[in-house]
């Protein structure tokens, strides 16, 4: 039936515990479902179960050669045989993951894929449309600028990843994924409720066109007691008539709404160990923090609560103190200096890197001439030899720490992913791994969507390649 399917958890997904989750061979024949009970497998797996069964994969050699060109395969079974396929199926996902859903494709089964995107997919709707392939994936983008070649051609079901994307009734994303013609339709979601009931509402409406009405019928008789039920100023009516709408909701949606939680299979899942390790600054850094602190901005951030002394009666920053002597509002300066102070609190020389406004640029560069000038050795360093600076630990307590940590973790040979919100810091963790001869990767969002694949298999297959630097980004 068509309806939503819920990942068992974000870290359980895709090929990072591929075989951990339950599927730990190729659907085989007489292939059947499991029980509602049993271990379950991560999305992909269970998806690509579901397409095994319904293609009547057997896992064997069969396969293979059902895949042969036509010409071949008549060699092979001589009969006259058809290369047309019956059932086709669409697979929508984010460009992040979907060279992941080919590699899962062709790890756990035999079937002819084609990837729609990029400068080959115009060859590619070719094959599409001429029923050459059994599974074809495409990115929501690729979806809304080809979606008549797509509606084209008649899809046995469309399996879409991420599915919380359609959220926003108005966005040109959900049209576009409203007009695709086909009337089966499976969504998987780690995160079908976010926001708020409304989202719930256009994802479900998406998946099952009406099962819960119209927007405002939606909204009168689900998302509006609910949510008056929640407020904590709720009378006993409006809590119960918000509970009762929940469950009209829940009984409403059942029969469409799989749900897998970690607890199924956490019993399969490696063990984990969570640790906080605390980092104080260094001496240098704690210098350079405490001369941010002496500026004449900063002064005049901490005091803008105080009462102005004109005697005015208001605050400073409402006041006689509304800018700075560069005629900067103060107001627009808090969060400008909460970013500077971070910077210096995870390497100072973040200071140094180019910013991503031309504003932010500005007032560093600003900062930096009045702090700097205190240290005029780092700043000669800095331009004799920037690698070195980047990369020494003594700049950063981080990195001392995290210097600790790398040996001992080489020691042992283990595998260590470094993530940073920062693609500056990566940066700097890239330019140490360079200079103490450490082999690494990186994956970013500069990263081509096909290149990350190929460095995910590098990292995880090869000995000597122990580091890779992740921008949660």
């Amino acid at each position: 039936r068509p309806g939503l399917l819920r990942p068992v958890s974000p870290t359980c997904r895709r090929s990072e515990l591929r075989g951990d989750a339950g599927c730990d061979r190729r659907p085989r024949a007489g292939w059947s479902p499991p029980p509602p009970r049993a271990p379950v497998q991560t999305p992909p797996a269970q998806v690509i179960s579901f397409l095994a069964a319904v293609l009547h994969k057997k896992g064997t050699r069969e396969d293979i050669e059902n895949n042969m060109p036509e010409f071949l395969l008549r060699r092979v079974k001589k009969e006259p045989t058809s290369s047309t396929i019956k059932k086709m199926f669409l697979i929508v996902a984010p460009l992040s993951v979907l060279y992941n859903w080919k590699d899962e494709l062709d790890t756990w089964g035999y079937f002819r894929v084609t990837i729609v995107h990029g400068n080959k997919k115009d060859n590619e709707l070719i094959r599409v449309r001429q029923r050459k392939c059994e599974i074809a994936l495409t990115t929501y983008e690729t979806l809304r600028l080809c979606l008549d070649e797509l509606n084209s051609v008649e899809w046995s079901a469309v399996i879409v990843d991420e599915a919380h994307r359609i959220k926003n009734p108005k966005a040109r994303v959900t049209e576009a994924m409203k007009a695709l013609k086909c009337d089966i339709r499976i969504g998987l979601t780690g995160t079908i409720l976010q926001n708020n009931m409304k989202e719930l509402w256009c994802v479900m409406d998406w998946a099952v066109p009406g099962l819960l009405g119209s927007r405002i019928h939606f909204q009168k008789q689900f998302s509006d007691p609910v949510e008056h039920g929640q407020k904590h100023t709720a009378t006993k009516r409006e809590l119960a008539t918000g509970r009762r709408a929940m469950r009209r909701l829940a009984a409403r949606m059942s029969g469409c709404l799989l749900r897998r939680t970690k607890a199924l299979i956490s019993g399969q899942l490696p063990k984990k160990e969570d640790r906080m390790v605390y980092c104080s600054l260094t001496d240098f850094q704690k210098a350079v923090y405490q001369t941010v602190l002496e500026t004449e901005d900063v002064t005049l951030i901490l005091q803008s609560s105080k009462p102005c002394t004109c005697n005015s009666g208001r605050k400073r920053r409402n006041c006689c103190y509304k800018t700075n002597s560069h005629g900067e509002a103060v107001k627009a300066l808090y969060f400008s200096y909460l970013a500077v102070l971070q910077k210096v609190a995870n390497h100072v020389a973040l200071l140094q890197a180019a910013s991503t406004s031309r504003h932010q640029e500005t007032l560093i560069k600003r900062i930096c001439d009045q702090v700097f000038s205190r240290f005029p050795d780092f700043v000669q360093k800095s331009k004799d030899a920037a690698f070195e600076t980047l990369s020494d630990p003594k700049y950063s307590g981080k990195m001392k720490v995290l210097q600790q940590l790398l040996n001992h973790f080489r020691k042992n040979k283990d595998k260590v992913l470094l993530f940073s919100f920062s693609t500056k810091l990566l940066d700097v963790l890239q330019q140490y791994c360079m200079a103490s001869g450490l082999d690494y990767r990186r994956l970013d969002g500069s990263t081509k969507s096909e290149e990350r694949l190929r460095i995910v298999k590098e990292f995880n297959s090869t000995q000597d390649v122990n580091i890779c630097l992740v921008s949660t980004m």
